[in-house]
């Protein structure tokens, strides 16, 4: 009987568990989160496999806005390695990737061949702000107030490129990552080895 009693009250709270895991948001962010340190580990790869093997040619047409409400054009990059994150602050995946590339950017952010361009697509770029300056994440972020072009295959957020110096795609990736590993870290500055 008490066995039994024991047996239900197991199966109760793994039940529980589970419901919370999956059909609470709280859990859902709390199974990606812990999805992310496990990929960054090298104990799991990524949901989606990013493309490595693209080699399109980047189209640099575009404008974004900065910080300071500055127009930035994107040709203003070329010759340097690329880091792209398409975002928005309302987008669950997008935050939870972001203390990675916090990171990653705090590594790489005095490599001059380098340039991280964290663009926002909340329509009102101050949420964006809001949530960087809350969050204490110093990379740059740019507003996409012009729209996006389609070298930055956005057909869904979070949207990761890396393009080479030489003005080609090198890594794709829709959906969330750990980008702060060896490898990836690798694949950024041996790009920028090449930069003119």
């Amino acid at each position: 009987m008490l066995r039994n009693k024991i047996l239900f009250s197991l199966l109760g709270v793994l039940f529980l568990g589970i419901a919370f895991f999956y059909f609470t948001e709280k859990g859902r962010s709390i199974k990606r989160r812990v999805r992310l340190e496990l990929v960054g580990m090298n104990l799991l790869g990524p949901k989606k496999e990013p493309i490595t093997d693209i080699e399109t040619k980047f189209d640099y047409v575009g404008t974004f806005m900065d910080m300071e409400g500055n127009k930035v054009s994107l040709d203003q990059f070329k010759g340097k390695t690329l880091f792209i994150n398409i975002w928005a602050s309302w987008c669950g995946p997008c935050r939870i990737e972001m203390p990675y590339i916090h990171s990653l950017y705090g590594k790489l952010k005095d490599n001059p061949n380098i340039a991280f361009l964290m663009i926002a697509t909340d329509e009102d770029f101050y949420k964006s702000k809001n949530f960087i300056q809350e969050k204490g994440y110093t990379f740059p972020i740019y507003h996409a107030f012009e729209g996006l072009n389609s070298s930055l295959f956005t057909e869904a957020i979070p949207t990761t490129i890396v393009v080479n110096p030489e003005g080609k795609v090198i890594y794709f990736l829709n959906g969330t990552n750990n980008f702060d590993t060896d490898q990836f870290r690798d694949l950024l500055t041996s790009s920028s080895q090449t930069a003119r």
